[in-house]
């Protein structure tokens, strides 16, 4: 019974911090029909300017866990993304050296 009772504990301490990075992850969604025009400058930092390859600041969301969506320029302002969760999750974006 004690082994059975360590197991269980062992269970409920897993599924919790499983469920806590469930609650972290995000979807990056970029909706772009079509990549026209020039690059669109969409953040930067002491070292680089990022920009996507065209205009379509209006059509890259975030989505969160629990649903809602944000433009990810908006996210990106707000800090409830980064630059780098962007271009990890595929999103075209250009890195120029200041």
């Amino acid at each position: 019974t004690t082994l059975a009772i360590l197991a269980i504990i062992v269970g409920i301490i897993l599924l919790k911090q499983n469920i806590e990075l469930k609650k972290e992850k995000i979807s990056i969604i970029d909706a772009t029909f079509k990549c026209n025009g020039s690059p669109e400058k969409i953040y930067e930092d002491d070292k680089y300017t990022y920009s996507y390859p065209c205009h379509k600041s209006a059509s890259v969301f975030v989505k969160f866990p629990n649903n809602t969506k944000m433009l990810a320029t908006t996210a990106l302002e707000e800090k409830k993304v980064t630059i780098e969760e962007l271009i990890k999750a595929g999103i075209d974006v250009n890195k120029v050296e200041k």
